[in-house]
């Protein structure tokens, strides 16, 4: 994976973070709504919330060629009653999770295919396979994203291009930081190792699937939660 070049799309999140750190040395091409200022790569903003279109990705992807690796990281989660989700919280995550994913994997494709070992990995997440009460529609959309890798890692696979996602549990960062420690414990005692997911181990893991050597993991919706659900 020396001197590749990766659109790393999600950047500024905990996830996201750990990610980019993972490719130091690499021509990283990152995008979110704000911009990390320890990181040095190319930065393009962009709100995936709204319905974003075929023009903006091809600008952002305009000065490469080639690309080996599509990191797809982020996402944010809705919790709530689902009779009470408004359509347009409804939108925004459709656009973020599903409508945005397939735009930019359409337009970036052919430079994936341009490499000799191209990559899609989709952070996905645990809710995606098993679901969650009062995060049905937050659910729903990784549950579509995994639907997405297993069928188009099936129709790339007589290429050098692979497809697969990553599931986290409850991983440590801003949104588990707001809980208090009375739902955090609650939280922790539900988890068979009795700790949060570090976003390092989801970067690690990430890391690895971008090598050329794991060209026959394809498909796959790789879990990481410590043997929560298995």
């Amino acid at each position: 994976m020396a001197d590749g070049c990766y659109l790393l799309v999600g950047a500024s999140g905990d996830i996201g973070r750990a990610i980019h750190s993972g490719l130091e040395g690499e021509k990283v091409i990152s995008v979110s709504r704000s911009r990390v200022p320890e990181f040095e790569s190319e930065h393009h903003f962009l709100d995936l919330s709204r319905p974003i279109s075929e023009d903006e990705v091809r600008a952002i992807t305009a000065g490469t060629d080639v690309i080996d690796g599509l990191i797809w990281a982020p996402g944010t989660e809705l919790f709530g009653m689902f009779q009470d989700t408004s359509l347009e919280a409804l939108d925004a995550q459709y656009n973020l999770s599903v409508r945005s994913l397939i735009i930019f994997i359409k337009e970036v494709l052919p430079k994936l295919k341009s490499s000799k070992s191209g990559r899609i990995i989709v952070i996905t997440s645990v809710w995606g396979s098993v679901g969650a009460s009062f995060e049905s529609i937050y659910s729903t959309m990784k549950g579509a994203q995994n639907t997405l890798v297993k069928s188009l890692a099936k129709e790339l696979a007589a290429t050098e291009v692979t497809v697969n996602a990553i599931a986290p549990g409850v991983v440590e960062g801003s949104m588990t930081q707001a809980l208090s420690d009375e739902d955090l414990a609650a939280v922790l005692s539900e988890l068979p190792q009795q700790r949060l997911i570090e976003p390092s181990e989801i970067g690690s893991l990430t890391t690895f699937l971008l090598k050329g050597e794991t060209r026959s993991i394809n498909g796959e919706i790789l879990n990481i939660n410590g043997g929560w659900y298995t």
